[in-house]
C-alpha cells in the first residue's frame, strides 16, 4: 500500500479517536442540560458542537475510505497529494472550525469564520469530487 494511503488512514484513525474524546465532552454537557436546564439542549453552541462531533467522524472515516481506495485511483501522486490535503482542511473545518464557530453568536450574515469553514469544506468536496474522477477512470480502463 503506498505511504500516501497510509497517512490518509492515519489521519481517519487519529481523528476517530479525538472525536471520541471529544463525545464525551458533549454528553457531559447534554446531560446537565437534560438534569438541570433543558433549555440548554437547544443552544446554539451544543448544537454546533454536536453537528461537529458527527462530521468529525464522517470526516475520520471517509479519511479512512480515501486511504483505502487510493491505490485504485489513476491520477498522479501529485494531485492525491492535494487530494489528501483538501480532505485534511474539510476535516478541519467540519472539527475545530465548527467548535470556534459555537462559541461565537449566530448571526444571518457572513463574517470571516463562516468563509474560512467554507472555503476549506469546498476543498474537502473538491477533493471528493476528483477522486472519484480517478476512481471512475480506472473503471473505464479495465472494461
Amino acid at each position: 500500500m503506498p505511504r500516501l494511503a497510509l497517512v490518509n488512514i492515519l489521519i481517519g484513525f487519529v481523528t476517530l479517536f479525538f472525536a471520541a474524546c471529544a463525545g464525551s465532552f458533549i454528553s457531559v454537557e447534554m446531560t446537565k442540560g437534560f438534569v438541570h436546564d433543558p433549555m440548554l439542549l437547544n443552544s446554539w453552541q451544543l448544537t454546533l458542537m454536536r453537528s461537529a462531533h458527527g462530521h468529525t467522524n464522517l470526516f475520520a472515516i471517509i479519511h479512512v475510505i480515501m486511504g483505502l481506495t487510493l491505490p485504485y485511483s489513476t491520477l498522479s501522486l501529485r494531485v492525491k497529494r492535494w487530494q489528501t490535503f483538501g480532505l485534511l482542511l474539510g476535516t478541519l473545518a467540519m472539527s475545530i472550525g465548527m467548535m470556534f464557530r459555537s462559541w461565537g453568536i449566530p448571526n444571518e450574515g457572513l463574517d470571516a469564520g463562516q468563509v474560512i469553514v467554507g472555503v476549506m469544506l469546498s476543498c474537502a468536496l473538491a477533493a471528493m469530487g476528483v477522486h472519484a474522477v480517478g476512481i471512475g477512470k480506472k473503471l473505464v480502463m479495465r472494461t
